[in-house]
């Protein structure tokens, strides 16, 4: 038994590798499970979806609807080339961009840093005329160099204000490289989040594009795969995510057609409510702990003009345990500013930052001090004025200073909590016995509404996944999710996602077979789901079905021939069946993707010493120990090896 569950601990970071953590402030949680919004029409699995929100919008803008196309900032150029141009050269119209034709802000000589080492890791990026290729190197255990692990990158992801990350594209499958470009420091470092002792090799989901990219189309059902191109429209966000589809107004514009008063062929967010605005920046500026899209809608489904909770319900850390250092806390900070209030004219996004022109660098502080001027004229600054000459009469200096961001490194976040006085932030005070964690950022409904207990134990399942295995903290976020998504099995119980969460819950010190029913019916429901199926996979280890969880990864590697945790978990499940041969053969293919990979050199080598060559096994193994990153993993390795190997 204890030799079964440190395989599941093994190849856990592979069937749920969607958990890990992630880049850019977008990375800290799974990809839900993309469902058919086909009503279900017969037995216990039927159930209504609720209303498109774009076809029972009685607004003004006839732009909302669904059926409205985009048609990119190249059909809005024509008429609006001065706001273009502004905005283009705005970090928003910054945010992703093709490598090839791209212009370059990174060095790549040694005064960024570059090649750089960590461990046993060599890295470099070089830059030829081919493109840019990233390179990580290592040696065995003997002082050989191993193949290289070599992404081409093809995607920029970020406007180089702070930095980049990059992807890479290979047979329309996404994946993030384990290098980045830090601006401020002028120098490359690991990525955010990575950790080359856990394969260095992370997929790019669609909740990661959301806010970084204008429009993808994701596979149905799948992770990080996309309809290619990749981009169908432009890389960078554009004029729609905030304008919405710009079709109907260019046509209109293109026939002469003009409005006295409010256009309503495309939407001006300065028309709308204050709520409706901000629902434009939340988007991708309210991170919070966990999103989760509501029930029969996606993120991308979004339209201005609508509510974006009733697309995404976002859950943020209770007051007395948030984490105002998190990058993209904005609205949480603001959210405790006197500056910000429930009613009246409360502070928005827009008042201080234009979303079409960035001040130059060297105009930023009079043009933020300005912004603040623009409300406080009246009640001038009562600090002594040596204090404020020392910080060049700057607002923003002492009201919002900036700090470390506790979740990106080489990063700083201004405070937007907009403090009278800018003081140590106390730590968190830690919840009453019995208080949930999560809280929606947007109260709205009734605790007892239906909906919010389906998003909330959905949100907590998530959560509870990323705790300390076996901590009394994850069984209660077990507990607590399962309570909340009681009343989903008879409401709608053809909702995949309802579902894959109580078997996330169940896996959290829950029943094991409780765990595999509501597996296999959110499976049912959605057939060739990557993510629910990787919870199959695993709940079938948990129940010793070792020939099921061989056939079910056998099936997420042809869905996704790329992935090397599917190919992984197999081969380690194959382990458990001292079917040697096959266990060695997905090994070496894991490797010919990820040449770096330790556990797949750990699983290789007690395939080598199983089939006779035990000084090749040995070899292989001190290899896997010298590629692990971790004092603790290191040890698991060794300690597994030996016990395994004989």
């Amino acid at each position: 038994m204890a030799r079964h569950y440190f395989i599941r601990w093994l190849i856990g970071g592979a069937l749920c590798f969607l958990a890990a953590a992630a880049i850019w402030y977008a990375f800290l949680r799974p990809e839900p499970a993309v469902t058919d919004s086909t009503p279900q029409t017969d037995g216990p699995e039927r159930y209504e979806m609720p209303a498109d929100p774009r076809l029972t919008y009685g607004g003004p803008f006839r732009n909302v609807h669904p059926a409205i196309r985009f048609i990119g900032d190249a059909g809005c150029i024509s008429c609006h080339a001065d706001i273009c141009k502004s905005y283009h050269a705005h970090p928003m119209g910054r945010s992703a961009a093709l490598l090839d034709g791209m212009t370059s802000l990174e060095k790549y000589d040694t005064s960024a840093k570059n090649p750089w080492t960590i461990g046993n890791y060599d890295f470099r990026v070089e830059k030829t005329p081919g493109g840019v290729l990233h390179r990580v190197s290592a040696k065995d255990s003997v002082g050989t160099k191993l193949p290289d692990y070599a992404i081409p990158a093809s995607v920029a992801i970020g406007s180089g204000t702070r930095g980049r990350s990059y992807l890479t594209v290979d047979q329309g499958s996404v994946w993030q490289s384990p290098m980045s470009w830090f601006s401020k420091e002028s120098r490359w470092d690991v990525s955010p989040g990575f950790d080359m002792g856990t394969g260095g090799r992370r997929a790019v989901v669609t909740d990661c594009l959301f806010c970084h990219v204008d429009r993808v189309e994701p596979i149905r059902q799948a992770t990080n795969r996309y309809l290619e191109p990749l981009f169908p429209i432009q890389a960078a966000i554009g004029c729609e995510r905030c304008h919405g589809a710009g079709e109907i107004h260019a046509q209109e514009r293109a026939l002469g057609k003009s409005q006295t008063k409010v256009d309503t062929s495309i939407v001006n967010p300065k028309h709308l409510s204050q709520a409706l605005q901000a629902s434009i920046c939340e988007q991708c500026h309210l991170q919070g702990e966990s999103r989760v899209a509501r029930r029969g809608r996606e993120p991308w489904d979004f339209r201005p003009g609508l509510s974006f909770d009733e697309f995404v319900r976002v859950f943020v850390r209770h007051p007395d345990i948030a984490d105002m250092q998190r990058s993209v806390g904005q609205f949480e900070q603001l959210r405790l500013s006197r500056c910000s209030t429930p009613e009246g004219n409360s502070l928005q996004c827009t008042n201080c930052h234009n979303p079409h022109q960035a001040p130059a660098p060297a105009d930023k502080e009079q043009y933020f001090r300005n912004q603040c001027v623009n409300c406080h004229q009246k009640k001038t600054c009562s600090a002594p004025m040596p204090e404020r000459n020392a910080k060049a009469d700057n607002c923003a200096a002492c009201h919002m200073p900036k700090a470390g961001s506790s979740n990106i490194s080489h990063t700083s976040i201004t405070d937007h909590r907009i403090l009278r006085r800018a003081e140590v932030t106390a730590p968190p005070r830690g919840l009453p016995k019995g208080t949930l964690p999560l809280v929606p950022f947007h109260p709205g409904s009734a605790p007892s509404d239906p909906e919010l207990q389906r998003d909330l134990g959905i949100a907590m399942a998530r959560a509870g996944r990323d705790l300390p295995g076996g901590s009394g903290t994850q069984k209660l976020m077990g507990r607590w999710a399962l309570e909340s998504l009681g009343s989903s099995r008879a409401t709608w119980g053809g909702d995949a996602e309802s579902w894959l969460a109580m078997a996330r819950a169940q896996s959290l010190g829950g029943d094991p077979k409780e765990r595999m029913a509501a597996t296999e019916r959110a499976q049912r429901l959605s057939p060739d789901s990557e993510t629910i199926l990787s919870e199959l996979a695993e709940a079938a280890l948990g129940l010793g079905q070792y020939e099921r969880a061989i056939e079910i990864a056998t099936k997420l590697i042809g869905l996704n021939p790329k992935s090397v945790d599917y190919r992984l978990s197999r081969a380690t499940t194959f382990t458990i069946l001292k079917q040697w041969d096959k266990a060695e053969e997905d090994c070496r293919k894991t490797l010919e993707i990820q040449p770096l990979h330790p556990m797949a050199h750990l699983v290789l080598a007690l395939c080598l010493h199983k089939r006779g060559n035990p000084e090749a096994g040995k070899r292989e193994a001190d290899t896997a120990i010298g590629l692990a990153t971790q004092k603790q993993q290191k040890a698991a390795f060794r300690e597994w090896f030996v016990r395994e190997s004989h």
